[in-house]
């Protein structure tokens, strides 16, 4: 007889749980204190279940099974994944060591047990509980949009995504863990991307996704104790891309997935566990178009390799090349060669973008690297370097801002449609510099050590 099977469960009422905040989207949170080997309740309604435990805790076994309709599940593992952060706004000793959460639909009860290898429990474990509701939104379908490769579109574009607002996050939650987190952290540009898997199950619905995500969210900003979900992005079994951490999907917002490593990388987490069950081609698909965009715009190669926190790693890279995990899982891992090679082609191989070229002409030691990669504005398209940003239009040809007329032409909105594109690099004149735009100038007075804007067309 199996050692768990002699255990008597701690049987709770529900006046023993420990609920938590509500939200805007009717989502509920509870956690049951796991003070013996299992624990076994009722509880309210929940969706997903997970288990967490003091940081600093390893090698934990932790399974689960709960009760939907009247009847219990089978026993099922979960998936120990404990180093995806910091998150280095969190204030020290916020942050718990936990499994993956588990998406468990509709369920009204909880047996629960969380063990060291040598079989001794864990102090100040808990079973979290999670209820992230229904929104109308839910039903809601992105409309389609093509973005099939060609080597006339560069950069290539952003894929559709559902956003933050469309999913239903609830923006209060950030500042949960400190009002430091309220602020989103950027790394210095993108070098690499990430593959993750979230070890959850893979027969969810398309409806189901969006709460799936609201619940992971809950769970990594309540139960880790970390500023916001950590993937930058998620995508989904039907091929749907979500936006994850906030801070803006185009620009290097630091995440919490691949711990050492989270810093000048982004995180993609295909919703699913990819151990055993292959990924569905679309998910794949859509997995590579995002990957596509952010490293083009950022002119990286998908098959090139960097150095990051002292390793040498693939610019595309499984969360197991950084440490001793299972993740992304067995049959997600072994399609990365195709993701790459398939990145590669919607990339069309090679840099080729004025803005690059440019870029190339000015030296990257001298322009740093990108921190907003290649995106089209208003008038044309864009790239924000370390220390200039870079314009390309057919009418103005390509050029870049610097010092005190980049901060200016930013505030004014760069891209402004009424001054239009820079035309020159700045230059001096008499008494200060000037640069010329599509339809006025920015003139810099050295005795007053201002910018003055300048409408009229330039000549």
């Amino acid at each position: 007889m199996r050692r768990t099977a002699r255990l008597l469960p701690l049987v709770l009422t529900a006046a023993t749980l420990i609920p938590l905040q509500h939200n805007d989207s009717d989502a509920s949170y509870q956690e049951i204190p796991l003070d013996g080997p299992t624990v076994q309740a009722r509880t309210k309604p929940f969706g997903m279940a997970a288990v967490t435990w003091p940081e600093g805790t390893r090698n934990v076994t932790a399974k689960i099974r709960v009760e939907r309709d009247g009847q219990w599940t089978d026993w099922e593992s979960l998936s120990v994944e404990d180093e995806h952060g910091p998150d280095p706004l969190v204030p020290e000793g916020i942050e718990r060591g936990g499994t993956e959460p588990l998406w468990v639909g509709n369920a009204t009860g909880v047996q629960a047990s969380a063990v060291t290898d040598t079989g001794t429990t864990i102090a100040g474990a808990k079973v979290v509980l999670i209820q992230p509701g229904v929104l109308a939104s839910d039903a809601d379908e992105p409309s389609a949009q093509s973005v099939e490769p060609a080597a006339s579109r560069a950069p290539y574009p952003m894929p559709l995504m559902v956003s933050r607002k469309r999913w239903g996050a609830d923006e209060r939650l950030r500042t949960h863990n400190g009002a430091a987190c309220a602020r989103p952290k950027y790394t210095t540009t993108v070098l690499a991307a990430f593959v993750h898997h979230t070890a959850d199950r893979n027969d969810y619905t398309r409806t189901q996704v969006p709460a799936m995500v609201r619940a992971m969210y809950a769970y990594h900003v309540k139960s880790r104790g970390w500023c916001d979900l950590g993937y930058n992005f998620l995508v989904d079994r039907f091929g749907r891309v979500f936006e994850g951490r906030y801070g803006g999907a185009q620009l290097p917002v630091l995440g919490a997935h691949t711990a050492a490593f989270n810093s000048n990388s982004f995180g993609v987490a295909l919703i699913g566990n990819f151990e055993k069950a292959a990924p569905p081609a679309a998910m794949l698909e859509s997995t590579a178009r995002v990957i596509a965009w952010k490293l083009d715009a950022n002119y990286r190669s998908p098959l090139a390799t960097i150095t990051l926190d002292g390793s040498r790693l693939h610019t595309v890279s499984g969360h197991r090349d950084t440490k001793a995990t299972a993740c992304p899982g067995t049959q997600l891992y072994n399609k990365l060669g195709w993701l790459k090679q398939r990145v590669n082609t919607l990339m069309s191989g090679s840099f080729s973008t004025p803005i690059y070229q440019y870029a190339r002409k000015l030296g990257f030691r001298n322009i740093g690297q990108p921190f907003w990669g290649e995106h089209r504005t208003r008038t044309g398209y864009a790239t924000y370097f370390a220390t200039r940003d870079v314009f390309y239009s057919v009418a103005s040809g390509t050029h870049s801002t610097a010092g005190a007329f980049r901060t200016r032409f930013r505030r004014l909105g760069a891209g402004s449609a009424r001054l239009g594109l820079p035309i020159t690099e700045a230059y001096r004149v008499p008494g200060g510099s000037r640069q010329k735009f599509q339809r006025g100038w920015l003139v810099w007075d050295r005795r007053t050590r201002q910018v003055h804007l300048v409408y009229g067309r330039a000549s």
